[in-house]
């Protein structure tokens, strides 16, 4: 009579494995402090103007320009956002001012 191998997986825990795990914690415990640090990003400086039929609020910190949101007479508010500081604003997914997130190259003095 012939018997057969059982078929469960069997759980190893290799060298690639530990290391792989060891660094999702590590990084998973990282994540508190790199949070309190983003509430530390400086306030930006909010100005509003009537542009035709729409209110164009800027965002800027340290002098620049990183946001505008564009808020229609008709229509859906939405913002424009330049995330590398090359000044081409690009519409974003963001839906309110309380999303919005400081980009470094802004923060610079």
């Amino acid at each position: 009579m012939r018997t057969i191998a059982s078929s469960a997986p069997r759980c190893t825990l290799t060298l690639p494995r530990l290391l792989a795990a060891s660094l999702l914690v590590a990084v998973t415990s990282l994540s508190a402090p790199l949070a309190v640090a983003e509430s530390d990003a400086p306030k930006p400086q909010v100005t509003s103007r009537q542009q035709d039929d729409r209110t164009l609020r800027e965002y800027r910190v340290n002098g620049h320009l990183f946001a505008i949101e564009v808020i229609p007479r008709e229509g859906a508010p939405f913002f424009l956002l330049d995330s590398d500081g090359n000044g081409n604003f690009i519409k974003s997914g963001v839906k309110d001012a309380g999303q919005l997130q400081v980009p470094g190259w802004a923060r610079k003095k």
